[in-house]
């Protein structure tokens, strides 16, 4: 969505909302006549916020993210989570999301998200969530920020993908096995974004660089070397 306006997400929100209740009641079929009635609006108002019936049921799965971002808003302490416990937050919400239309999910989420042939606005906004979440985290170290790019974007929101496609499918027990992937893939992903190790690793590379005359002069084995290399 390029400009957010909270009213016509507000009325497309409802539209998609009861479309999905009708798209189940009519066995994967709905009119939009029935939408218009719920809401006391005309057929043709409903066509000035989508253009097909397919867009309507779609905008359910985009909504997911920007309803997300509605709660946590009201969430005073949001920014001092850290990068694991945000997107399990996103996770596990997003779940408990999925299960309020479980029947129009288990329905359609496959065909319109998961095997989907193109971008879907859902993985769109869910890439631009993944990124708020990447790029506006302190604690990031400064190497892992050199590999925060739209191929790296595009890697993560594939895997959450695969993460549903996985919670979809999870017979455990309240989908027990989904939640425990969700954190223990979310903190190996802090481990590897927070890690420092490499930061180090280039200001040691900075220090020799700005020192390596002192170096080759009072480490032998260096100035060895230099001297092989200048014979050569």
């Amino acid at each position: 969505m390029d400009t957010f306006d909270p009213e016509t997400f507000e009325i497309k929100f409802i539209i998609a909302d009861i479309a999905t209740d009708l798209y189940i009641q009519g066995d994967g079929q709905f009119y939009i006549k029935d939408i218009a009635k719920e809401i006391d609006i005309t057929p043709a108002e409903v066509f000035n916020y989508f253009p097909n019936k397919k867009s309507i049921l779609e905008f359910y799965y985009a909504s997911l993210v920007i309803r997300y971002e509605m709660m946590i808003d009201e969430i005073d302490d949001f920014e001092s989570y850290t990068l694991s416990e945000k997107l399990s937050n996103f996770a596990f919400t997003n779940f408990d999301m999925l299960r309020e239309k479980e029947a129009f999910v288990e329905a359609t989420l496959s065909d319109y998200i998961l095997n989907s042939f193109t971008k879907t606005d859902f993985e769109k906004e869910l890439e631009r969530l993944i990124k708020q979440f990447l790029e506006n985290d302190d604690h990031i170290s400064v190497s892992s920020t050199l590999v925060l790019n739209s191929y790296s974007y595009t890697f993560l929101r594939r895997q959450y993908l695969e993460l549903l496609r996985f919670w979809i499918n999870d017979t455990s027990e309240d989908k027990e096995l989904s939640m425990e992937l969700t954190d223990k893939a979310t903190a190996v992903l802090q481990e590897l974004m927070y890690n420092p190790v490499l930061d180090k690793s280039f200001d040691l590379v900075k220090f020799m660089n700005a020192n390596r005359k002192a170096f080759i002069n009072n480490i032998p084995i260096v100035k060895q070397l230099c001297s092989k290399i200048e014979i050569r």
